[in-house]
């Protein structure tokens, strides 16, 4: 067969989409050896992952990712079109929506429902897009591609026909290395981080209930500060609040396991969720986890604290347990024994599984 990505989302900095396209088709690559695929990246997407594939074509596109507005027009008028030319068997988008007039079954791959179930916590563009076209695009798709039971669920409720495969995200090897104590100090140093720290890892929006969170710190005087990793772009209000936290910016994945490995706990109290793939990186490093009740990983109690979300009070009150507790490498290995179930080779193998079913 000969298969076309929908790539267009990796452009930037990569936030959690866009590492689960890039990890997922890297190993699709060395695992594929029958299909073709044609991947389609805009003009400022980086270089397609090593090694060199003969089977694999990389076609950047004549515009940047973050030009949306092109992004749609090319998405539901121009590729079709192009789809027909390359006499392509099958699509893969994996960005939530795909062209209403697709000429070849599609696969479409779904993080979560956020925007038309939550609407509030989408953005202002992405709410009037996906409301405009995901439903459509839902029961349209040949297979959809969910990552988590929760998202299967709701899937099906707009669209009962749809056959929809869950596919866990994974995490990398990196995550799960023994870090030295010079090399957590090291990344450390580098960020002028105290001795010990909260962490938090995303984007600074309102889904991911940081001011509940800093309302639970103001409950325990005695915390240590929180440090605030990532954000591509704060929402509205979210610098000002960000001013009660350290923040960091945006940090590479190489050095992402010494920050996990280096806290007292690392807090992702999330109100609506996809998957959480920072609680599985920081599990994988054996920090402690506060998560919270809305992340949809399944049998997620087993290994970290979940307060409810709407509520500073158990927010703090969890998070005052895990303070207190003492730590042990034995402690962490349930966590890390936990992470080890996802990995991208196995969200990789079973994308192609779902591939095979159109022969």
């Amino acid at each position: 067969m000969k298969i076309a990505f929908d790539a267009t989302a990796l452009y930037g900095r990569f936030g959690g989409i866009e590492n689960a396209l890039w990890h997922t088709f890297s190993h699709l690559r060395a695992l594929d050896g029958e299909n073709q695929y044609l991947v389609f990246v805009p003009r400022d997407a980086p270089a397609p992952p090593p090694p060199h594939n003969p089977r694999w074509e990389w076609r950047r596109l004549p515009f940047e990712g973050r030009d949306k507005a092109r992004r749609i027009f090319w998405q539901q008028i121009e590729l079709p079109l192009t789809l027909r030319r390359e006499k392509c068997d099958l699509l893969h988008a994996w960005n939530y929506v795909a062209p209403l007039a697709c000429p070849v079954p599609f696969v479409l791959t779904v993080q979560d429902l956020i925007a038309l179930n939550r609407p509030r916590f989408a953005a202002r563009f992405n709410r009037a897009h996906y409301r405009a076209v995901m439903p459509r695009s839902l029961k349209l798709a040949a297979r959809v591609i969910v990552t988590a039971e929760q998202t299967r669920r709701e899937v099906l409720q707009r669209a009962p026909d749809a056959q929809v495969r869950v596919i866990p995200l994974g995490v990398e090897p990196q995550f799960f290395e023994t870090l030295s104590p010079s090399q957590i100090e090291a990344v450390r140093a580098q960020y002028a981080l105290p001795p010990r720290y909260l962490l938090y890892v995303g984007n600074f929006e309102p889904k991911k209930n940081l001011p509940n969170l800093l309302r639970a710190l103001e409950m325990l005087p005695d915390a240590p500060p929180l440090v605030v990793a990532g954000g591509i772009k704060p929402w509205a209000g979210f610098e000002q609040l960000l001013s009660k936290a350290k923040k960091i910016g945006f940090v590479q994945r190489d050095e992402l396991p010494a920050l996990y490995a280096g806290c007292a706990v690392f807090c992702f109290p999330s109100l609506a969720e996809g998957f959480g793939l920072p609680i599985l990186e920081a599990l994988a490093c054996g920090a402690p986890v506060l998560a919270s009740t809305a992340v949809p990983l399944p049998h997620l109690e087993s290994v970290a604290a979940l307060a409810h979300p709407r509520f500073a009070r158990s927010i703090a009150e969890h998070l005052d347990v895990l303070l207190n507790a003492e730590a042990s490498p034995q402690m962490a290995q349930p966590s890390r024994d936990y992470a080890r179930r996802f990995s991208w080779e196995g969200a990789a193998r079973a994308t192609l599984d779902v591939y095979r079913e159109f022969r």
